[in-house]
């Protein structure tokens, strides 16, 4: 397991959580995949970080046809909205997670907050890297205060997102706008 502190700053307006439906995250994930046919080199796997990333992971490798991992990094205290990241993030490498990945390897998740997560993940499969291997990141959201943008990402936003895979939240959400593209760098 690897503790990696990082630094950052969530932003939040703090008006109600965006609440994406399944068929918008999906979607979102199949644009993702359709974004990085063709790059150099070709993603040779999709490593969903749990647990929020691994759906629209496996979603991203069934499309692209590529091997599917998945990886635990956690710095979330528990699941309650409008809270900070601590920055410190421990990752936790499965033994089914190959010694050796090339190409380009696509980390995903559901949401880059600060962006804490990606780099302590890449940092976990440094060692693991042929030496042509590319790390490269999604995400279905990014936080507008989110410094190191991922790779690729849907929506921007700046409050706090209930995801359809999570308990329910008790209260208002608001829908989030329809997806034309993909951002990316």
């Amino acid at each position: 397991m690897t503790n990696t502190p990082r630094t950052g700053r969530r932003v939040f307006a703090q008006h109600v959580p965006y609440a994406p439906t399944h068929y918008q995250c999906f979607d979102a994930a199949r644009m993702i995949a359709e974004s990085v046919v063709g790059i150099d080199p070709d993603v040779s796997c999709v490593i969903g970080i749990a647990s929020g990333g691994t759906k629209p992971a496996r979603l991203v490798a069934d499309y692209l046809k590529v091997r599917f991992h998945t990886v635990t990094a956690k710095h979330n205290k528990n699941n309650a909205p409008f809270q900070q990241a601590t920055g410190d993030v421990e990752v936790a490498l499965p033994d089914t997670l190959p010694e050796h990945l090339s190409g380009t390897v696509l980390l995903v998740d559901d949401i880059a907050g600060t962006g804490a997560t990606f780099a302590a993940v890449a940092d976990a499969l440094n060692d693991r890297l042929d030496y042509s291997a590319e790390i490269m990141t999604a995400a279905l959201f990014r936080n507008r205060g989110c410094p190191k943008k991922p790779d690729r990402w849907a929506w921007t936003v700046d409050d706090w997102v209930v995801f359809p895979w999570e308990s329910p939240h008790h209260g208002p959400t608001q829908p989030v706008p329809a997806l034309k593209q993909v951002s990316a760098l």
